[in-house]
């Protein structure tokens, strides 16, 4: 078959599917819609309750000799965020309300274990969304009571605030219990520099009221004073810095990374690492949701991404690890730079004065130095001790989750919404994917595009033979378009001989046949059809005659053909039945007989019909096309693939056969507003009242019975059995 030509489509193309598939279409709707509704109807109500909170950072943590500067941290939120779902908070929370027995119960267990009633709350109950560039957090979750829905909310809500109220007095204790070690410790040094100041002065005998009056201002012992002050803030400094060291030395990375902000240390690309490090993460998490597997190349690079990030995460926190040794070191360095210094003006004042003042004063000097150093703890301990008593409140309470009795799933209205939607594209999508599988004739265009051929007349569906339906019926006006189309008049040499074939069985081509010479016949035509289709006669069932004594009986040499003619009881119309040809004579219809039959009854009619089979597979059609004056190829409308009527046409030119056109049966008109110039069936309905209308079935019913009566009478009658002494070529 050659190829098809590219064409243009237009919307009316695609407006004409949608017509003719129209209850494809409407099934896949009515289909989806009704599925979907009775699926949502069968689905449990799920509600929902909400709690807002509004988390505070705040610092508890060790910070001896100075407050901290607190920043704004971007990862505290995220890590508040994975907090509340992890099982520090929802194992005590689970435990509260006996999870265990509920969800075992609403899902028809035994028993369920934490850790599954753990999962099962983070990923299908419980919804956490933190608001962007807020401090607030909404606590979600989702549960087939409502009731239930807001207690567990309200309950893990109080449960994360209660875990952050203990984890800051917990770290205000260690900072306390720090402090107050060292506070202890220089409250030893005071001791022991207080002692040694007594002692001296008992032993020396040195009189310290005398002592004190003395002219002890000399510009060496100010000097002396202001660098004792310098290496008592020094060593302040330097004890804190200490402290802050030896309390990060032992931490592994992740632990230091989780304190940097508590001890004060901010750093811009720490924080810029950490953001990149969660965003990272999250793309993972996406990544495995959108069913994405670990060998896909997003999955790889993203994988490798994050472990970057974390190799230069860890490397930055190292270096601020050692940034914290070096810090210690030079603040310990600074002391000791001092403390020579102190130690060399002591020198050069103890030169000039006796050796028992001078252990005497430095001695009373050293015991300043701790006083003060004493001062400075006990005064920052006594500030901490008042701040652990002041109500903290990490964690402020916003809304409390309330019952909610509408229901956030299912939601019919949208679900029917996007059901529609759904069964709307389903069904046009079907449809097109249905009409672009069917290869049939569907139109006009189809029979000029495809087969190179005119279509010569258009037969609507359900017509049925005029002898029932009058020659007033509305159908007839299809047939008379086609006769005049055709041009069927006598020609000089005699009858037009006419035949229609089809490419399969069923197309309609004997129905054609009929009614054409049914109307050729009323318009005054002499007319007779020859039905040569042995293995499938149907003309005489048309007419209701008997088929014996038929063409079969003229080709076995049982009859003259002209015994073999039969009136019938409509004007100007007679046939040869098909008559009864035994299987092993089915090639008795060669072309020489064919010949023969024309030559004897052509001068006798004006047109002459025959009732061909199929022309794919049967050789009597072939013999037929080729001694015939014209032949037309019936197609049906959307039945047979277009190849096979390509393959009837191309056997109708091999033969030689005088094509004259196309005859498209059974077409629904409203498929195609073109077919309405071949037929007056629609165009000229008016005409025809309903009056009419009726009388028409009336007497197509009369008819019908009239026929069935004369058909079953013709029956009983025997064929003749003897062949006749008549010459086959002697018509009359």
């Amino acid at each position: 078959m050659p190829e098809s030509p590219e064409v243009s489509l237009h919307f009316s193309d695609y407006w004409r599917v949608i017509k003719n598939r129209w209850p494809i279409i409407a099934t896949v709707f009515v289909l989806v819609v009704a599925t979907t509704y009775f699926y949502t109807r069968s689905l449990s109500k799920i509600y929902s309750a909400s709690a807002v909170i509004k988390v505070e950072r705040e610092n508890k943590d060790v910070s001896i000799f100075k407050q901290e500067m607190q920043g704004f941290d971007p990862v505290f939120f995220q890590t508040e965020y994975e907090l509340i779902q992890s099982k520090k908070v929802l194992y005590p929370v689970i435990d509260k309300m006996g999870l265990q027995d509920v969800l075992a119960k609403q899902l028809g267990l035994e028993h369920m274990e934490r850790d599954q009633v753990y999962f099962l709350l983070r990923n299908n109950f419980l919804k956490v969304q933190p608001y962007r560039n807020t401090n607030l957090i909404e606590i979600a979750v989702e549960s087939q009571d409502a009731g239930q829905a807001a207690d567990l909310a309200n309950v893990i809500t109080r449960q994360y605030q209660e875990y952050r109220i203990q984890d800051i007095n917990e770290k205000s204790s260690k900072g306390l219990q720090t402090i107050r070690e060292e506070l202890d410790k220089q409250k030893k040094t005071v001791q022991e520099a207080s002692a040694k100041v007594e002692k001296i002065r008992k032993d020396k005998n040195i009189d310290e009221e005398a002592s004190s009056g003395a002219d002890a201002t000399t510009s060496q012992e100010m000097e002396l004073q202001r660098k004792e002050a310098l290496l008592t803030e020094a060593k302040a400094d330097a004890l804190g810095r200490q402290v802050r060291y030896d309390k990060v030395k032992n931490m592994s990375i992740e632990e230091l990374e989780t304190v940097l902000r508590s001890i004060g240390i901010e750093d811009s690309t720490i924080s810029t690492l950490e953001q990149n490090f969660l965003s990272t993460q999250q793309n993972i998490e996406y990544l495995a949701k959108q069913g994405y597997e670990s060998d896909h190349p997003k999955v790889k690079s993203a994988v490798a991404s994050l472990d970057k990030i974390r190799s230069q995460l860890n490397q930055q926190i190292a270096g601020i690890k050692t940034g914290l040794e070096i810090d210690c070191q030079v603040a310990n360095s600074k002391v000791k730079s001092i403390e020579d210094d102190v130690t060399a003006m002591r020198n050069k004042n103890r030169a000039k004065k006796s050796d028992d003042m001078v252990q005497f004063e430095e001695a009373k000097r050293e015991l300043t130095t701790q006083q003060s150093l004493l001062d400075v703890l006990m005064g920052r301990f006594k500030q901490e001790s008042f701040d652990s008593q002041i109500g903290s409140r990490p964690v402020i309470i916003v809304n409390e989750a309330e019952v909610n009795r509408e229901a956030i799933r299912p939601r019919m209205s949208l679900n029917i919404a996007l059901a529609v939607a759904v069964g709307l594209v389903l069904g046009i999508s079907l449809a097109f994917f249905i009409e672009y599988l069917d290869t049939s004739v569907k139109s006009l265009d189809d029979v000029e595009r495809y087969l190179n051929a005119t279509v010569v007349g258009v037969i609507p569906n359900g017509v049925n033979t005029l002898n029932l339906e009058g020659p007033d019926s509305p159908n007839a006006e299809a047939y008379r378009i086609l006769r005049a189309k055709l041009d069927l008049k006598a020609k000089p040499d005699g009858a037009t001989t006419v035949t229609i074939v089809s490419g399969g069985p069923g197309e309609g081509k004997t129905t054609t046949l009929f009614n054409l010479a049914y109307v050729c016949a009323y318009s005054g035509i002499n007319t007779l059809i020859v039905d040569t289709d042995f293995r499938r006669h149907s003309i005489n069932t048309l007419l209701g005659v008997e088929n014996g004594q038929g063409l079969a009986d003229f080709l076995l040499g049982y009859l003259p053909l002209h015994e073999c003619i039969k009136s019938t009881e409509i004007p100007n119309l007679q046939i040869i039945t098909a008559g009864k040809l035994p299987p092993q004579c089915m090639g008795a219809l060669s072309p020489a007989k064919m010949s023969e039959i024309i030559a004897v009854l052509k001068p006798h009619y004006d047109v002459i019909m025959f009732d061909s089979p199929p022309i794919l597979g049967i050789s009597d059609a072939a013999v037929i096309v080729h001694e015939v004056d014209m032949t037309l190829l019936a197609i049906q409308h959307r039945r047979y693939p277009r190849n096979i009527s390509w393959r009837a046409k191309k056997v109708i030119e091999e033969v030689q056969g005088r094509f004259a056109g196309v005859v498209l049966n059974k077409v629904l008109l409203r498929s195609d507003e073109s077919y309405y110039y071949y037929t007056s069936y629609y165009g000229y309905h008016g005409y025809y009242d309903e009056d009419s209308r009726q009388e028409a079935k009336d007497r197509a019913k009369t008819n019908k019975q009239k026929m069935r009566k004369q058909f079953a009478k013709n029956t009983d009658k025997n064929r003749p059995n003897t062949p006749s002494s008549k010459q086959d070529g002697d018509l009359y």
